[in-house]
Parts: C-alpha cells; sequence; structure tokens
C-alpha cells in the first residue's frame, strides 16, 4: 500500500501540547525535504513509512509505564530512505497519525506505508 497523496497538510491544533514539542523536536516536513531529528532526507530517497506499536514490559511495571508515565499506548514511527532507518521512538498515536499525514501531502512521490491501519488513506500500488 502506499499513501494517497493529500490535498490538506494536517492541522497542528489537534497536537497536545507535549505532542506539538515532540514535533517541534523530532520533525520537520516541507516542500523540498523532510527534517527528522535535525538530519535531512531528500524526498527522492524517502522509499517507506512505517507505524508499529511500541513494545511494552509485562506485569505491574509494564503497567505503570504505560498508564502512569504515558497515558496510553506508544508507537514508533520509522522512516526509510537511502538505505537508512530513521525512527521517532515512543510517540502518541496522534503524533504518529500528523507526522503520516505530513508526509502524504508533501512528498512529491508514492511512499509506501506499513502499519497501523487508519492513519492516513491509502491506496493500492
Amino acid at each position: 500500500m502506499i499513501l494517497k497523496r493529500s490535498n490538506a497538510r494536517p492541522d497542528p491544533d489537534t497536537l497536545s501540547a507535549a505532542e506539538a514539542r515532540t514535533i517541534t523536536e523530532a520533525f520537520d516536513v516541507y516542500a523540498g525535504e523532510v527534517l527528522y531529528y535535525g538530519q535531512s532526507l531528500r524526498w527522492d530517497t524517502l522509499e517507506e513509512v512505517n507505524v508499529v506499536k511500541a513494545a511494552r514490559y509485562g506485569g505491574l511495571a509494564g503497567w505503570l509505564v504505560r498508564f502512569l508515565v504515558h497515558g496510553d499506548d506508544r508507537y514508533h514511527v520509522g522512516l526509510y530512505a537511502g538505505g537508512q532507518e530513521y525512527v521517532m521512538p515512543n510517540v502518541s498515536l496522534n503524533t504518529a497519525r500528523y507526522v503520516v499525514q505530513a508526509i502524504a501531502y508533501y512528498a512529491p512521490q508514492p511512499v509506501r506505508y506499513e502499519g497501523i491501519e487508519g492513519l492516513s488513506p491509502l491506496v493500492e500500488l
């Protein structure tokens, strides 16, 4: 599946203050390139976006981290470009959605997507 090109940028007002900080620190995207933790990724090298649910320890320790520290499930967003993997670890589902939708809006070429369904519209290859 590939990300369907979007006609609308994701709305940053849908992000909480903590989510907006994460985006500001880790992710900036525009027509020229993607900046991921300060590293420049050219659009022509971006091959795939992947979103997976972060693993958690079982038992009481895992429950405490999940619900008391983070407040919900966490996700990892991976970008694959030029044979390299770039990961944004332990983000909220809403943050992952924002990143995927921003890529769907700005990417000038098709980008493969794997992972959590429903973050952005997809089309068959």
